[in-house]
């Protein structure tokens, strides 16, 4: 098998890999390559803090749970982390694994490592000069509903509620 890459920026490549599909017709697969990456789920009382973003392929505002990819040698609760504070302006607290989902398992390559952070305090956000993220407080109900509705249409986030869904519903917590 062989590959090309045809882009790389800071934040990722694009390869083209030369396969044989599982039907043995021969073909090729491109494959978005990009560093592991953390999402987190704020928990503040009854609501949930997400971020709301403008996002270039949605063509829209979405909202979502902080995430970004690692730093080089930075753990997955360390980028979580990392994002939380630089993106919303929460640190500290505690920390509860999601475990982990894949965005796009057919074309990207790294999983999402997703986290529940709750008992947070404020800080500065260290947005980048390309950025512009609004907090949105939403009670856990308003969540699901907004799932349903369509409010809220990004995988990712939907993954860590229903992953937080599952867990609280599993311990009664």
């Amino acid at each position: 098998m062989t590959k090309r890459e045809i882009y790389r920026n800071p934040w990722l490549a694009v390869e083209v890999h030369d396969v044989v599909h599982p039907t043995g017709a021969n073909g090729e697969h491109v494959l978005i390559v990009a560093p592991a990456a953390s999402g987190v789920l704020v928990r503040d009382g009854n609501d949930f803090i997400f971020a709301e973003q403008p996002r270039f392929g949605a063509r829209a505002n979405v909202i979502e749970i902080v995430k970004g990819g690692a730093d080089p040698g930075e753990t997955a609760l360390q980028c979580a982390q990392r994002e939380l504070r630089e993106e919303l302006g929460f640190e500290g607290g505690d920390w509860t694994s999601l475990g982990e989902v894949f965005e796009i398992p057919s074309i990207v390559n790294a999983p999402v490592a997703l986290f529940l952070a709750c008992g947070l305090h404020e800080v500065a956000t260290e947005l980048e000069a390309v950025e512009r993220v609004e907090r949105l407080r939403v009670p856990v109900a308003d969540a699901y509903a907004a799932i349903a509705d369509g409010r809220i249409a990004d995988a990712v986030t939907i993954a860590a509620l229903a992953r937080y869904r599952a867990i609280t519903d599993a311990t009664g917590s």
